[in-house]
């Protein structure tokens, strides 16, 4: 995307800035140069003559939201078995569609950890060529064989050919060199998986039952080399051993990390560890049970999940971990990634309170893409990325889920706010 060069003053009743302070009242934000310059009151902000005037009217101004984990496929979401087939051309189209319904949703800002395409959708949104949120993409995953996304129902030589397979320290040096040479901003590695006996491998059957899919060697090797490539590592940490793994291997962001016993819980707050929420996903899973006929064992497989993902969130939140909140939305028709807004409203419903939520779904997830000095918040010197909705989210958090402004970078995306005039 490129910032924009027209200065402009934005008004708004209210605005929650991401930093979890005080409510500001009656406020007038200067943007210059895609940035936003000075923040004061809506009557006394000084600005250039030749400045545009957005006013909201009583709206909520806030920055806009951030997607810690999200997927671009660009297949439908019910057809992943098309991922070996169907061609990349089609794939990153599809994909750039799916990127500017979720700008216009008001998600300004996401990580893409697992698709080949998502570099490729990266570039074209940063060269200007397609409307998207800022993404940060992580390429294809990392697994070891028989790992957390090795299709084992596939022959071993053509799951080898999608360069998602690395055994042993040399090999996982390897691959993140490759990923880096592919244009990968973030890299997305899988440390936990199902039994070989279970029906679900990339999750497992059961939290409390899931197996190391990397020695810890390994794990400080493929750390080690992103981090020489200024790169952060995220991990797909489902079960004790994994986050165990994560946190002793280096690894900076911890996907899902639940199923875990209280000593490793108290680690994560000793460790000022960072997590990422995704319950969004297997809310969708439950909603599309019966019209995309899912077998009874998946069924029951994603509601164990649910039920352990909760309870852990609610132990972990109590004690003091800290959460980015991400969805894992795959796309269209069963996962729409549009509808990130809904992660706020479920860490809500699991106990979290509604500023909490904001911050961890803005200045959190900034932070959890290592971009937290340019987004996040809205505060002086940040890229100008904010959204309006009508009401206060502190009231209803479901408010986030009809936005009605979105700036990127200084530039107006969506203005729903003509239609309807609130005082």
């Amino acid at each position: 995307m490129i910032e924009s060069m027209e200065p402009a003053v934005i008004k708004a009743g209210r605005l929650i800035d991401g930093t979890g302070g005080k409510v500001q009242e009656d406020v007038g934000i200067l943007v210059l140069k895609g940035r936003i310059a000075a923040i004061g009151h809506r009557d006394a902000i000084e600005a250039p003559a030749d400045a545009r005037v957005i006013d909201l009217g009583r709206r909520t101004l806030l920055p806009g939201m951030v997607d810690a984990h999200m997927h671009f496929f660009g297949v439908p979401s019910h057809e992943l078995h098309k991922l070996p087939t169907e061609r990349e051309a089609y794939r990153v189209l599809r994909a750039a569609g799916e990127a500017k319904k979720m700008l216009e949703a008001g998600i300004t800002a996401a990580r893409c950890l697992g698709s080949s395409v998502g570099p490729d959708l990266c570039r074209a949104i940063n060269e200007g060529h397609v409307p998207g949120p800022r993404i940060m993409a992580a390429g294809e995953f990392i697994c070891s064989t028989d790992g957390t996304w090795d299709h084992i129902a596939l022959p071993i030589d053509w799951a080898r050919s999608l360069d998602m397979i690395a055994d042993g320290v040399e090999n996982l040096r390897a691959i993140v060199r490759r990923r880096v040479r592919r244009g990968a901003q973030v890299i997305k590695v899988g440390l936990s998986k199902g039994h070989h006996h279970h029906h679900n491998h990339a999750w497992g059957d059961d939290p409390h039952d899931e197996v190391a899919a990397f020695s810890l060697e390994e794990v400080r090797a493929l750390v080690d080399e992103a981090h020489l490539n200024q790169l952060k590592v995220s991990a797909h940490c489902i079960g004790d051993e994994a986050v165990r793994n994560a946190l002793d291997g280096g690894v900076d962001v911890i996907e899902h990390g639940y199923g875990i016993t209280e000593d490793t819980r108290r680690r994560l707050v000793d460790e000022n560890a960072l997590l990422v929420s995704t319950i969004c996903q297997l809310y969708y899973h439950e909603e599309a049970f019966d019209p995309y006929h899912y077998p009874q064992h998946e069924r029951e497989v994603y509601r164990r999940h649910i039920a352990q993902m909760r309870e852990d969130f609610q132990k972990s939140l109590s004690l003091g971990v800290r959460y980015a909140l991400g969805t894992d939305l795959i796309g269209f028709p069963t996962h729409p990634q549009n509808a990130a807004a809904r992660e706020f409203e479920f860490a809500v419903d699991w106990g979290m309170g509604a500023m909490q939520a904001i911050v961890s779904g803005t200045a959190v997830s900034a932070e959890a893409m290592g971009l937290q000095k340019d987004i996040g918040t809205v505060e002086t010197g940040k890229l100008a990325d904010m959204i309006a909705v009508d009401w206060d989210p502190l009231a209803d958090i479901t408010e986030l889920q009809r936005v009605r402004f979105v700036m990127l970078g200084g530039n107006v995306v969506v203005d729903k706010t003509k239609s309807i005039l609130l005082h």
